[in-house]
């Protein structure tokens, strides 16, 4: 269980990664696993970091439902809720060195990718929600990363902003619910866990409401900088620790 100081910077970045995700509404994960990596094991940072994933997108729907379009978001949905069993045993299967390794890997290279504004032409085609919905959830579920893969395909299909957020989170929301009882059924859950998400909580209620008030206030391209530099400087301090076994 996370305590001291090490409970002081986990929840500093779960109020980042809040702060992160209510106002992109995706990054949560990429802003704080390679933090939480440093604190606990790879397997537990997973089912934590989708766990606080799944109370934030409620709050989120709870502000946007208005603004969703179940038909047009629902191919993304159905192919999550597909992918996440397949992407609980992985997870469970995964070495936690090679996890660690793999989800710093990943973190890094969607910080710098996320400096561009990339668009994959298949994804303009809402019949590819499926697809794109299995591959994201299956990287959720597994190494808590792949939300930029969702957003990559509800941008392309030129939501309006608030329909994007709230499609995001019931898609978010609806794989997290599938996966949380595959992540007990499989012993990945313990009380260590609970305690964990229960004292990380305070960062959701900090960050989520520091988001609506910096909506509009903050310079967009600063403020992408600046997450992407903390995202590279943690998943790399992740590696070094890895591979030099400080």
């Amino acid at each position: 269980m996370v305590t001291g100081l090490d409970l002081l910077f986990s929840i500093l970045i779960v109020i980042a990664a809040s702060t992160v995700i209510g106002t992109a509404g995706f990054g949560f994960s990429l802003v704080a696993t390679p933090v939480l990596l440093l604190y606990l094991e790879p397997q537990q940072v997973v089912v934590v970091a989708n766990c606080l994933i799944a109370l934030l997108m409620v709050l989120v729907l709870a502000r946007t439902w208005r603004n969703l379009d179940l038909r047009a978001s629902m191919g993304l949905v159905v192919g999550g809720m597909v992918a996440t069993p397949v992407g609980v045993l992985a997870l469970n299967s995964a070495s936690p060195s090679a996890l660690r390794i793999t989800i710093a890997v990943v973190i890094i290279f969607l910080g710098l990718f996320s400096l561009k504004n990339v668009q994959l032409p298949f994804a303009h085609n809402r019949a590819s929600g499926p697809v794109m919905g299995f591959f994201t959830s299956l990287a959720v579920t597994t190494i808590a990363i792949g939300g930029p893969l969702g957003a990559i395909y509800a941008i392309s299909q030129k939501w309006k902003p608030d329909m994007l957020r709230a499609s995001l989170a019931l898609f978010f929301l609806a794989s997290d619910v599938v996966a949380f009882p595959l992540y007990a059924v499989t012993g990945l859950v313990h009380k260590e866990t609970l305690a964990n998400i229960g004292i990380l909580i305070p960062g959701l209620i900090i960050g989520f409401p520091l988001a609506r008030f910096l909506v509009g206030r903050i310079n967009e391209r600063i403020f992408r900088y600046v997450v992407v530099a903390v995202i590279v400087v943690a998943g790399s301090a992740t590696l070094f620790r890895e591979f030099s076994g400080v």
